[in-house]
């Protein structure tokens, strides 16, 4: 016996109309991609990375400096009886930076406003002073501004204050800091 399927008229109505909805699918994709491929500029898709690089070019760690008593330093350039330590911070990504610096005091056996510190540039600018009081974060350098590609070099000097009084007390005590430094990265 030999059946044969009839095709109905509505069977190839949806036949049609199923290979239209294809047509129309494929053209509304293919025009879709090449308008947004055509409108599309060079510079719409960018990667933006932030990378920080910091040499401690005398060390990370201030320990057991020996100083003696004296007045504030009043240049980079005097550095008699002053303990120093540089640093180079380079911003090496695509991304600019603001930094901040920051000592944090381990340990520090001397008496409140014994030590002081003074942060410079690398133009020999002084950027900020203060005391080194106690254990504690010490913020050296708020919001310092550093081009994408660039370096900045920092000089950072510690010294006792003289006071004008006997300050034998303060001979033989250690004090130990480190250097960090933090970034947020910015884009112009």
């Amino acid at each position: 016996m030999n059946k044969k399927k009839e095709i109905s008229k509505s069977d190839i109505f949806y036949l049609v109309i199923l290979i239209l909805s294809l047509m129309i699918m494929i053209s509304s994709i293919t025009i879709a991609y090449f308008s947004m491929m055509a409108s599309q500029e060079e510079d719409d898709t960018k990667l933006y990375t932030g990378s920080l690089v910091i040499n401690f070019i005398d060390g990370k760690v201030i320990n057991n400096p020996t100083l003696i008593p004296r007045y504030e330093p009043t240049s980079i350039n005097d550095i008699d009886y002053v303990y120093i330590n540089e640093f180079e911070v380079e911003s090496t990504g695509t991304l600019d930076q603001n930094i901040d610096i920051y000592m944090e005091v381990l340990e520090n056996e001397f008496v409140n406003n014994s030590i002081k510190y003074k942060l410079f540039d690398n133009n020999g600018n002084e950027v900020s002073t203060g005391y080194v009081n106690g254990t504690n974060t010490i913020k050296i350098a708020d919001s310092k501004y550093l081009e994408h590609g660039q370096k900045q070099k920092y000089t950072v000097m510690l010294w006792i204050q003289e006071n004008e009084e006997n300050q034998d007390a303060e001979k033989g005590k250690n004090l130990k800091i480190t250097l960090n430094v933090e970034a947020i990265q910015t884009i112009k």
